[in-house]
């Protein structure tokens, strides 16, 4: 446990959260206390970051979701809310791309695209928010990408594209329910070393695109996207609604 308890009794949800960055979160929540509710479609994955925490002594439930349908998200939320009490944390984390570029994309990847990068943040946000604008307020961070900002060779142009949808959502989010104690914000990770990263790139090829793109020529590890995340929702972030935050190493837009 850690010695810091920012999230003491508070209920948590992170989505995507049965690896990567939103395993990493899921289990610095809990770390601080958080009660959290680990929202992922891979049954396996999700119940096994679940036991990780409650053996280390933490409080967490599993619920298996799939963010691309909204009965499913809504059935989680208020499940998350009968286990933990109402949701005053939310962490969605959710995306994937299907290559292609603009010439060659279907149609049919780019919607797919679109719909687990995007409109899962959207009906994420959708039930979370009234319970937050219920009880009091709250925080949402949502996972974005460097490529919703800038241009990357690595990132299809729907991946570009719904992630920087994801940004705008936010900021959207941010001035809408900024009158109900609501924060939104977004995180946007450079080359992060996650386990859908390591399907994609070799070690070198990732040193290569960190070289590329990035002032510090490495991947970003998954818990330092998390320690941001936990940052931005906790009390100490208070000031700070509507920002796009890069963990990217210091992208940039090459040249």
């Amino acid at each position: 446990m850690s010695d810091r308890q920012r999230f003491e009794g508070r209920s948590v949800i992170v989505t995507g959260a049965g690896s990567g960055i939103g395993e990493a979160a899921a289990l610095a929540f809990a770390a601080e206390g958080g009660r959290v509710t680990i929202a992922e479609l891979d049954a396996a994955k999700g119940e096994a970051v679940c036991k990780a925490i409650v053996d280390k002594g933490g409080i967490a439930r599993f619920a298996r979701t799939d963010v691309t349908d909204e009965a499913s998200v809504k059935a989680m939320v208020e499940a998350a809310c009968a286990a933990h009490g109402p949701v005053r944390h939310a962490f969605n984390n959710v995306g994937a791309a299907k290559p292609g570029s603009l010439e060659t994309l279907s149609l049919e990847d780019w919607n797919w695209t679109v719909q687990i990068s995007l409109t899962t943040t959207f009906l994420a946000m959708k039930h979370e928010i009234p319970v937050m604008k219920a009880n009091g307020g709250g925080t949402i961070v949502n996972t974005a990408s460097m490529s919703g900002r800038i241009y990357t060779q690595s990132a299809p142009p729907s991946y570009s594209a719904a992630k920087a949808g994801v940004i705008h959502l936010s900021q959207y989010a941010s001035c809408a329910y900024a009158p109900d104690n609501i924060r939104v914000n977004s995180v946007l990770p450079g080359l992060t070393a996650t386990p859908q990263i390591a399907g994609m790139f070799t070690p070198e090829q990732q040193a290569e695109v960190a070289a590329e793109h990035q002032v510090i020529h490495r991947s970003v590890q998954p818990w330092e996207i998390a320690a941001t995340v936990l940052f931005l929702s906790s009390d100490d972030a208070a000031m700070i609604t509507g920002r796009g935050i890069e963990v990217s190493g210091g992208g940039a837009h090459p040249g």
